[in-house]
């Protein structure tokens, strides 16, 4: 199994500068690690460039269906950052929008997948945490002067329960 991490950690690393700001590239992506991490519930590709990775699925604000999409993640105070950045595109991502509809969301991190509150962290908590997440991905940095908005930082806090698999 190191084996396959030090080939995805080598593929991912060929491939990021084609896919920042290839957004069908990106969303291609998304389609084959969502797939990927599921079948082997995040053994491969829980991982991308030597950061954690998670699945996020939150219900979709128009459809009401589940829309799934894989993200890197930073641990903060038991809870998981993410940053709504896009690759730097100027628009917002679609699961953005979505958790501002409905906070209630699934995460699945390696090994187990939990149920959890979203929310966009207000201007006092992301001024803490961003320099944070700049220095665990120097790239958001790039990606916020690219989309030309300040890119959210969004908050999920596992509910109380057990985790499950």
């Amino acid at each position: 199994m190191h084996h396959l991490c030090r080939i995805n950690m080598l593929f991912i690393k060929q491939v990021q500068d084609l896919f920042s700001q290839n957004y069908s590239l990106i969303r291609l992506f998304n389609s084959i690690h969502i797939i990927l991490f599921r079948v082997t519930n995040g053994m491969l590709l829980g991982s991308l460039a030597g950061l954690p990775s998670l699945l996020l699925t939150t219900k979709g604000r128009r459809t009401g269906k589940l829309r799934t999409s894989a993200l890197i993640y930073l641990e903060w105070e038991k809870k998981y950052l993410i940053v709504a950045s896009f690759g730097g595109n100027p628009k917002p991502p679609a699961w953005l929008l979505n958790i501002k509809e409905d906070e209630k969301v699934t995460v699945h991190i390696p090994g187990m997948i939990l149920n959890a509150t979203a929310t966009v962290a207000d201007r006092k908590i992301r001024d803490e945490v961003w320099p944070k997440l700049l220095n665990f991905y120097p790239s958001f940095g790039k990606y916020e002067e690219l989309s030309g908005r300040t890119i959210p930082v969004v908050i999920l806090e596992p509910l109380n329960q057990k985790p499950r698999i």
